[in-house]
């Protein structure tokens, strides 16, 4: 049914006689792929009263940051994890680094509670990752790539819609200060008749009476709708294939943005993944757990489902119906001459150039659009309230 929604499981299995445990949240279980060797599944409840502590990205990728550089200098995971914990002044990230270190020397890899932090679903998808491919030095280099690119992303983000955001927040402001501070101002003397009335006056004072009678009921509907909304996106896989899927095919130009997006970040976690030895195959299963998008990860899937049929990646590539006849073209070229790792790196290009020309784009012409809003707001306000008293002011002149 749509309106199922998704329960919580913690998988307890062995692998390589040692005991991993895996958070997955699913609506059906039985549909799920889960590990071989399942020793324990059990029902995670959530508990609304647990306050959870909150690790960022940033303080991840500081962590690893670090951790990644004293491996290289040849220090072993255990002393480097041991250092980092003594030198953090944030007891949430010491207790993180104590709970690593005591997976690691259990055998257990890279593994921590879950249930007592909140952390980013694909840093945890790629501890899980890191466990199953056993090489911790090379997988903790190659976490700390794609952190860095998501932060730089997110700061590229900042900078392009920071302008923007500023502009609408003026609209916003200037929008307020009329309706509460200037309108007041003549709205006696647009009643007492002295001055006559335009369709724009009317509209104006009509629409500012509407906000007045209307406002706290259309904040709660506003508020309500995206708590909603945003609980339904949460806890209902159908609803947040849907909203997935209409951002990244159904919105006219921003669409083309969230598309580029979704399928530059992929071809960096594949070029990430198999300049780190991973095999392209084992990249493309890898990056299904790094990617959030709901209708992306099912094209994937259908990718390696072909794949596993015997089918050509390009065939595959190209059956999927997202990725243009240029990368095709690579594609094919790299499936031809076993150079798929040379292939994703310049696919990775092209989507850079790509993305970076949607961003420039978007931000070039929000800019326009919110000051041509605010500009239409002065002019309303002049045509509805100041044309009128000029032409009351020539009367009395005459």
């Amino acid at each position: 049914m749509f309106w199922d929604l998704k329960m919580k499981y913690k998988i307890i299995y062995q692998n390589n006689n040692k005991l991993f445990s895996k958070i997955i949240d699913t609506q059906n279980l039985k549909t799920e792929n889960l590990p071989k060797n399942v020793i324990k599944i059990k029902r995670v409840y959530s508990d609304f009263f647990t306050k959870k502590k909150s690790i960022s990205n940033k303080q991840i990728y500081q962590l690893f940051y670090e951790i990644d550089m004293m491996l290289q200098a040849n220090i072993n995971i255990n002393n480097a994890l041991n250092i980092i914990c003594k030198n953090r002044k944030s007891n949430v990230l010491k207790q993180f680094c104590k709970e690593l270190l005591d997976s690691i020397q259990s055998g257990n890899g890279l593994s921590i509670k879950y249930e007592n932090f909140i952390i980013d679903k694909s840093v945890i998808n790629f501890f899980n990752l890191i466990n199953k491919k056993g090489n911790i030095n090379l997988a903790i280099s190659t976490l700390v790539k794609l952190l860095q690119f998501d932060l730089q992303m997110k700061n590229e983000l900042k900078k392009a819609f920071s302008y923007p955001f500023v502009l609408l927040i003026t609209l916003c402001l200037c929008f307020f200060s009329i309706f509460y501070f200037v309108l007041p101002t003549f709205e006696n003397l647009i009643n007492s008749n002295a001055i006559k009335s335009n369709y724009a006056t009317i509209l104006l004072f009509s629409f500012k009476h509407f906000l007045e009678n209307n406002i706290l009921f259309l904040l709660l509907i506003t508020i309500i709708s995206i708590i909603g909304t945003l609980l339904f996106y949460k806890f209902n896989s159908k609803f947040e294939y849907f909203i997935n899927k209409t951002l990244f095919l159904y919105i006219p130009f921003f669409s083309l943005y969230i598309k580029t997006f979704e399928l530059y970040k992929l071809f960096i976690v594949l070029n990430i993944l198999q300049n780190a030895n991973y095999e392209f195959h084992d990249t493309l299963c890898s990056a299904n757990s790094l990617i959030k998008n709901k209708y992306l990860l099912d094209k994937i899937a259908l990718i390696k489902n072909l794949l596993k049929s015997g089918k050509t990646i390009s065939y595959s590539f190209d059956y999927s119906n997202l990725f243009d006849d240029l990368v095709l073209n690579l594609i094919q070229t790299g499936e031809h001459s076993n150079k798929m790792n040379i292939v994703t790196f310049e696919i990775e290009k092209i989507y850079k150039q790509k993305y970076e020309s949607r961003v420039k784009s978007l931000s070039f012409w929000v800019q326009p659009i919110v000051f041509m809003l605010i500009v239409g707001l002065i002019l309303w306000l002049i045509i509805a309230i100041f044309v009128p008293m000029w032409s009351m002011s020539d009367m009395i002149k005459y």
